[in-house]
Order: C-alpha cells, then sequence, then structure tokens
C-alpha cells in the first residue's frame, strides 16, 4: 500500500541559477518517475523567483520517499538548504482513485 508524503524543500540561498540550470533534468527525473509524483511545484519569494519546492510523492513508506526525493537532481546538485518529508492525507479535493 502507498501513502503520500509532503514534502517541503527550500533552496540555499544564491541557488536560484543553479537551480534553473538543473530544471531540465529535475523536469525529466519527474517525468520518469511519474509514479511517485502526485502534485508539484516551486515555492516562490516575494520577488516571484522561485525559492524551494513544494511535493506530494507517493512511497511505500518514508524511507522510500527519502529515497526518491533524495535522487531528485536538485537534491543531487546540492541546490536545496532542507527538505522536510512528512506523512500525508489528501481530504479535501482529492480526485476519485487517489
Amino acid at each position: 500500500m502507498t501513502q503520500m508524503f509532503a514534502v517541503i524543500a527550500t533552496d540555499k540561498q544564491d541557488h536560484f541559477e543553479m537551480r534553473m540550470q538543473t530544471r531540465p533534468s529535475h523536469l525529466q527525473y519527474w517525468e520518469d518517475n511519474g509514479d511517485a509524483m502526485v502534485l508539484a511545484g516551486p515555492l516562490l519569494g516575494e520577488d516571484g523567483k522561485a525559492m524551494g519546492s513544494m511535493m506530494v510523492v507517493a512511497a511505500a513508506d518514508r524511507a522510500e520517499a527519502e529515497r526518491v526525493v533524495g535522487a531528485d537532481p536538485y537534491a543531487l546538485a546540492g541546490v536545496f538548504d532542507s527538505v522536510t518529508i512528512t506523512p500525508w492525507n489528501w481530504v479535501i479535493k482529492r480526485p476519485e482513485g487517489m
């Protein structure tokens, strides 16, 4: 049985350019691992620039969620300053079958 995990990852300061350089491989990684990705998008600073990521991933357990998120090219490139992974339950506006 899979469980959903909310992931909040904040970027290191002054890593916006690294984020942009790594973005194509980040998007490809999640395209290739589509079963794990439920939803995602960037966290935005007051200037409108990405300063982190918010994701919901589906995994068998926390260890698998940590493995999948840890293999994200942003994580491997050192873009993230911190990553929090928390079990999550989708209650409101959950699509049928999820």
